[in-house]
């Protein structure tokens, strides 16, 4: 620091600390994720769509993503290449079940 205070370069160097420790584990949850998308690609496919929570995520009180409100890319959108994404005819929304409309 420019003010040669030395609580503030000590405070820098906390938040270099802080950051570096950020980065590590940002790289672990990566590790852990291509892992599962390796070890079970369907499963990584229901995290991510939000149908059911994360290996490392809190198990107790997880409630689906809303997914009525979805809009198809190849019918809604007009993306040729999303036909094979379509996602009309789902069957309803489990999170409105759970917790209700959004």
């Amino acid at each position: 620091m420019r003010t040669g205070d030395a609580r503030f370069s000590g405070l820098a160097d906390q938040l270099k600390g802080m950051v570096a420790a950020a980065r590590d584990l940002e790289g672990e949850a990566q590790e852990r994720m291509h892992e599962l998308h390796s070890a079970d690609p369907e499963r990584f496919v229901r995290c991510r769509e939000g149908e059911e929570p994360w290996p490392d995520e809190l198990q107790a009180g997880f409630v689906p993503r809303h997914t009525c409100r979805d809009e198809c890319l190849y019918h809604d959108r007009g993306v040729l290449d999303g036909i094979l994404q379509c996602t009309c005819g789902r069957p309803p929304c489990r999170a409105c079940a759970i917790v209700g409309a959004p």
